[in-house]
């Protein structure tokens, strides 16, 4: 799966994922600064991994459960979660554009 990593309307970088999770490949389209998350160090799983689990809710949280329910969800799953929310946080522009779609920060913005 290809993630577009997007700074509002602009792409910022796309990672290939295979989808057993063991492979992965990153391509920067913006040059290191503060609209590429993938700036300087080594990228890997490990790393796309947190990106993607710091825009999802916390595993401690006390209404979890409840939230995942909400969801349709029955773990707190980044992969997953990423595609139903496109991994919006009230925090920075940055988001997730998938291949299928054809939308724009304004679709998906929170703020």
């Amino acid at each position: 799966m290809i993630y577009h990593i997007m700074w509002r309307d602009e792409p910022v970088a796309d990672v290939d994922l295979s989808d057993d999770h063991k492979e992965i490949r990153l391509t920067k389209i913006m040059p290191p600064g503060l609209k590429q998350p993938f700036s300087g160090g080594e990228f890997n799983i490990r790393r796309f991994y947190n990106f993607l689990k710091d825009r999802c809710y916390e595993d401690g949280r006390a209404d979890l459960q409840e939230i995942l329910a909400q969801a349709g969800m029955t773990e707190n799953n980044p992969y997953q979660w990423v595609r139903l929310t496109h991994g919006v946080t009230w925090d920075d522009f940055f988001w997730i554009k998938f291949d299928d779609e054809q939308i724009s920060f304004d679709d998906v913005r929170m703020r």
